[in-house]
């Protein structure tokens, strides 16, 4: 299944929809779809984790390349503001490499991300600032992603 880039309106948050077997090469390739020169790509992130995602594709090596793969991306959107990412995932299977990656980025002074694990979608909607009306929108534009894939 893709990582799916996609941009919640009218609420001005983007989101990574994980689901399904990630291979590799999606995982390793999304980076590529983000561009932070468009005004489409701001500064608020949910990396929505679903409950059948599957990231057992993804070697040891993998999340060092994404990391040097979104550096610049990540560089990018915070020149805009204050960039914000929220991992949203209550899965035993990808939860030990969001805690690995949340680790790996936080303690990298050059990398401009310090994300945020939660385990709920509303909660990460709170931490970004959203209000409940918002947090509704995006849990059920994120239910309608799920559903068309």
């Amino acid at each position: 299944m893709p990582v799916l880039v996609e941009r919640i309106d009218p609420i001005a948050v983007n989101c990574l929809i994980w689901a399904g077997a990630v291979s590799r090469a999606e995982a390793l390739g999304f980076p590529a779809r983000i561009d932070a020169k468009r005004s489409d790509f701001g500064c608020r992130w949910i990396s929505y984790f679903c409950a059948d995602a599957d990231l057992s594709d993804l070697d040891a090596a993998c999340p060092l390349e994404l990391r040097e793969r979104l550096r610049p991306v990540v560089a990018g959107l915070a020149a805009k503001g204050a960039f914000r990412m929220m991992l949203v995932s209550n899965h035993r299977y990808s939860d030990p490499m969001l805690s690995a990656w949340r680790t790996m980025t936080a303690t990298d002074a050059d990398y401009a991300s310090d994300p945020v694990i939660v385990h709920d979608l509303p909660t990460a909607a709170r931490t970004l600032g959203l209000t409940p009306a918002e947090a509704e929108h995006a849990r059920v534009w994120i239910d309608g992603c799920l559903e068309r894939i």
